[in-house]
């Protein structure tokens, strides 16, 4: 079945006769008619009764009509979306990252050019993933950029991941792992982390792991949670638990000091010992052609490190 016999079965039933409906397709009335026999003998039905008069549409003719002209319509839906997106030159960026803020921040500056009155038609996405996840995103052209990062005592990975997967990396800079708490949380009037884990523990994590406390294993989060905490709130959206650390004597960690938002009055402390330094990446698809808008981004990007 194609549709070219499924827009000539259509348009008979709407003329009420294949010599008009013939004119109509701007093609010939035995055209039309022999396209009709080999479409019923294919079905195994009868679309349309022939009188002299002209066709009549059968009930099981009435049942098929209104599928076909739903295939119809869908084929058309689908060629003026694509046509009118080619004529607006909508344009496309995909970003997946492990921390919001890594997205926030370059976007935010980024405004003055994104709003500009001839700028073309534009969409943006913008998703928090975990390491495996953001790899694979890139990977499979479900992003055009990823940025993750890894203690940096395990920087030796990155090549390999990479080369494994077809990614070009290129290192952003570093920064320390903090504990994030209110400012007036006890811990914070103490100056000290030592005890911090007798109070609760958030964690912002895609999917539920009750083993795991950070992204990536390091010596210096495995040291700080020797004596896991009594009670762990898991939340796969970030935004909630900093409301909850603000009213309450819970605590984050943070792979920056904190410094990321202007919303709470938070303080930070960084980890002990030399494990809680992390190496930032982004990530992109080897012979991928970098567009203006995803070089954009970039340029904020590393300004932003």
């Amino acid at each position: 079945m194609t549709f070219q016999q499924l827009i000539f079965a259509v348009s008979v039933a709407k003329c009420a006769s294949i010599n008009k409906a013939a004119e109509q397709l701007y093609t010939h009335q035995s055209n039309v008619s022999n396209t009709l026999k080999q479409l019923e003998e294919e079905l195994g039905i009868e679309i349309f009764q022939r009188t002299k008069k002209g066709v009549l549409v059968t009930n099981e003719g009435r049942e098929f009509l209104n599928y076909a002209e739903d295939i119809i319509g869908r084929k058309s839906f689908v060629e003026n979306l694509y046509a009118a997106r080619h004529r607006d030159r909508k344009q496309y960026l995909r970003i997946s990252s492990m921390r919001a803020y890594f997205l926030s921040t370059p976007m935010i500056h980024m405004q003055d050019t994104l709003t500009q009155p001839d700028f073309p038609p534009t969409y943006i996405r913008l998703e928090k993933r975990s390491f495996s996840d953001v790899l694979d995103d890139v990977e499979n052209g479900r992003s055009d950029l990823g940025i993750v990062f890894i203690p940096r005592s395990q920087r030796r990975r990155m090549p390999r991941i990479a080369s494994a997967k077809s990614l070009n990396y290129t290192e952003l800079g570093e920064s320390v792992i903090s504990a994030v708490m209110r400012e007036d949380h006890p811990a914070a009037e103490a100056r000290s982390l030592e005890q911090i884990t007798r109070y609760p523990y958030l964690i912002a994590e895609e999917t539920e792991n009750f083993d795991v406390f950070y992204d990536q294993r390091s010596e210096s989060v495995t040291h700080l949670f020797e004596k896991p905490p009594n009670l762990v709130i898991s939340c796969n959206e970030s935004a909630t638990l900093q409301d909850i650390a603000a009213h309450s004597d819970n605590f984050f960690l943070s792979c920056t000091p904190w410094k990321h938002s202007q919303h709470y009055s938070f303080t930070s402390f960084p980890l002990e010992g030399e494990g809680n330094t992390l190496v930032h990446y982004y990530v992109t698809r080897r012979n991928h052609t970098t567009s203006a808008l995803l070089q954009e981004f970039l340029t904020e990007l590393t300004t932003m490190f």
